[in-house]
């Protein structure tokens, strides 16, 4: 991690001291999760900052490795795109992006929801959306797109999220991705009105010239 920026780094360590709320539950020596897990009932009574914390604690220790890994490489690549807030930011807007269909819709049925997949998916379109036109190399497969390997990781992780949770978690963990897609719609948007209005003020300062 030491490439990585310092806001980065530090989401990436918070994911990963999560552990530790796992083993207290593993060795019934604390429990956090009944205060940070995401518990829809309890979100609607104020406790807001449920639609966050979730995605720090792992769902188990095999999710756990599987999401500390895409977390460091996805944010080793796409850290480095934003500053220490603004990546932040977007990080926390996938996860709430994924905790509001919960909350929404499942508000008398989720008792305790952890895993960071909505992240994960919000970080894949942002790598889509960021390195689109770059190629790599995968062992195995040759050459392809950032896209196409993006596409591979997200359909691995909505396998193994359906067998797991369920058809509705599932579709929840992929709003993630939904918040970043709309995030990137928004922002090319903004970026693309803002070229317009300078190539305009060119224009009349050659008028006025």
């Amino acid at each position: 991690m030491g490439a990585m920026p310092g806001g980065a780094r530090l989401l990436v360590l918070a994911y990963a001291l999560g552990l530790i709320g796992w083993l207290g539950i593993y060795f019934k020596a604390f429990d956090v999760y009944q205060f940070l897990a995401l518990s829809p009932a309890r979100v609607w009574k104020g406790e807001v900052w449920r639609l966050v914390t979730y995605a720090f604690l792992p769902g188990g220790i095999v999710e756990w490795l599987i999401s500390l890994f895409w977390l460091i490489t996805l944010t080793s690549v796409l850290g480095r795109n934003w500053s220490g807030s603004g990546y932040w930011g977007f990080c926390l807007l996938a996860i709430v992006g994924g905790a509001l269909p919960i909350v929404i819709f499942k508000s008398d049925e989720i008792r305790g929801l952890a895993g960071c997949l909505a992240l994960i998916f919000g970080l894949l379109v942002a790598w889509d959306r960021i390195y689109e036109r770059e190629r790599m190399l995968l062992l195995g497969w040759g050459e392809i797109s950032v896209r196409q390997a993006a596409i591979l990781v997200a359909l691995i992780n909505v396998f193994l999220l359906f067998f797991c949770n369920g058809w509705f978690i599932t579709l929840a963990m992929l709003a993630g991705g939904l918040a970043a897609y709309l995030y990137f719609k928004v922002r090319d948007q903004k970026t693309m009105r803002a070229a317009g209005q300078a190539v305009s003020s060119e224009r009349i300062a050659r008028l006025e010239l």
